[in-house]
């Protein structure tokens, strides 16, 4: 009985290093997807070919989307693993998932840790080439240190932040200050100064000489497009204001019941988290593009609250995990066009579903005799998902490489035997696959400009450059992340 009970003692800081661990699986086997990690491929190839790092380039200009510290980051790990390697690309989402975690536990206990890593849509970022993760780990930093009253912490935080992914992350930290004033009603006393100053200092370190280099165009790129432009857009929704909570059981799965039923038996207690979630909410959903990634910032306080309610959340977990049970069920009577054989995938759900209820219920029933929280459901609640997503990147990765990664049209431009600098791109993904011929680095992506022998277009944009393609005709066609590719040569 003993070992029994330092086992469950035990289980949940087990479950959580084999929640780091399956991070690793699909960067083994996987491309950079087509979209902004290829994007941001480009960039990197660019940034190293043109030495021009400190005005990171895309297609032979300044790129204004994303300020350049994670391409940095990215940039020096080229150096290690080279250009071609997934690693140089995902190592800083792992990184900082693992410092995530590691502070969450710090600021929450290993619950709150577990909730955290287990939430889809931080452990499925922390494989990607993307920077949502290192945000939300500065933005959680800084958050947490406002409520120690380190400001001078939360500034320099907000700073880095800030360099990573733009200004939204002073705006949803002075937010929650001025919830957390509003709540507390009156400010806190304490030394802000340095804090603020590190937060507007450090972005401008950067940014001031980078005007100066980049010229009246790129000064305007920033401030009246990516400033302004999005700011001023906010009130022209192409989605409405409503639409993250709409979409609030796909990005806070599988732990949305449980933030319910945690918010229901607590939330006169968890003023400050509410708080929390409320300054990341509030900000996005005024802007008018709306992406559910943007939410990654507010799941640590989901997991705070979620943790300080496990014992209310038994029944919600069971129920996740019953709903997941009926998905695996119904799941080979679905029929989707153009779908592969998804037999497989829904067995290991419906196994991987079935032991989790059974452990959850044994272990309710166990929790009742020896007082201990009734962690099982919410570790088996964590594991499913999880279980289902490696056993799918071991498995099934060259198709999914297949339709979502620009493989098929690297394989179909290479089949024609035409030098890259001779090819034209045109509403294509940036090219990036770790065996891709060197030579088609030097494509050209854009409207074609003279007569190059091969041009790859996207068929809904054909008819854009439809006198170019006079003279061409069509000799491969690809479809790869649900649209149809033609490559056309003269």
């Amino acid at each position: 009985m003993n070992e029994i009970l330092a086992l469950r003692r035990n289980a949940l800081r087990i479950a959580l290093g084999v929640v780091l661990l399956s991070t690793l699986v699909s960067p083994l086997g996987r491309e950079l997807f087509c979209g902004d990690e290829t994007k941001y491929s480009e960039v990197i190839r660019e940034m190293r070919a043109t030495g021009a790092w400190f005005l990171p380039p895309l297609e032979g200009v300044p790129f204004t989307h994303k300020p350049p510290l994670h391409f940095w980051m990215v940039g020096g790990l080229t150096y290690l693993f080279g250009t071609y390697s997934i690693w140089s690309f995902v190592l800083p989402s792992l990184i900082a998932f693992g410092l995530l975690i590691w502070l969450m536990q710090k600021i929450a206990g290993p619950v709150a840790a577990y909730v955290c890593a287990t939430s889809l849509l931080v452990w499925g970022s922390a494989q990607t080439a993307r920077m949502d993760v290192s945000f939300t780990l500065l933005i959680t930093f800084a958050i947490w240190r406002i409520t120690k009253r380190s400001f001078t912490d939360a500034g320099i935080a907000l700073g880095i932040a800030t360099l990573i992914k733009g200004p939204m992350a002073p705006v949803i930290a002075i937010l929650f200050f001025a919830l957390e004033c509003w709540r507390q009603r009156r400010v806190p006393r304490g030394n802000y100064v340095p804090g603020v100053l590190a937060m507007i200092a450090i972005p401008l370190l950067w940014f001031i000489p980078a005007m100066s280099l980049g010229g009246g165009a790129y000064t305007h790129e920033v401030l009246q497009k990516q400033l302004a432009g999005r700011a001023i857009g906010a009130w022209v929704h192409q989605s409405p204001p409503w639409y993250y909570l709409l979409h609030s059981p796909g990005y806070l799965f599988p732990w949305f019941a449980a933030l319910v039923a945690a918010l229901i038996a607590r939330w006169r207690e968890e003023r400050i988290a509410i708080n929390w979630i409320l300054a990341v909410l509030i900000p996005y959903s005024l802007m008018s593009s709306k992406l559910d990634v943007y939410m990654m910032a507010l799941i640590p306080p989901v997991a705070i609250i979620v943790a300080n309610a496990v014992d209310r959340t038994r029944l919600a977990n069971l129920i996740t995990l019953a709903v997941l049970l009926l998905a695996a069920i119904a799941g080979p009577f679905i029929t989707i066009k153009d779908a592969p054989p998804l037999t497989s995938i829904f067995v290991v759900l419906g196994v991987a579903s079935a032991i989790a209820l059974v452990l959850s219920v044994v272990g309710s029933r166990l929790s009742t005799t020896d007082n201990r929280q009734p962690i099982t459901s919410l570790i088996a609640l964590g594991l499913v998902p999880i279980v289902l997503l490696v056993f799918v990147a071991i498995t099934q990765m060259p198709l999914v490489n297949d339709l979502a990664t620009d493989r098929p049209l690297i394989a179909a431009l290479e089949k024609q035997h035409v030098p890259g600098n001779d090819m034209a791109l045109y509403f294509c993904p940036h090219l990036w696959a770790h065996d891709m011929p060197r030579d088609l680095e030097h494509v050209h992506y854009g409207p074609p400009q003279g007569t190059p022998t091969l041009i790859a277009t996207a068929r809904a944009h054909t008819n854009d450059i439809a006198p170019q393609l006079a003279g061409y005709h069509v000799v491969d066609s690809v479809k790869m992340i649900g649209k149809w590719f033609d490559v056309y040569r003269r």
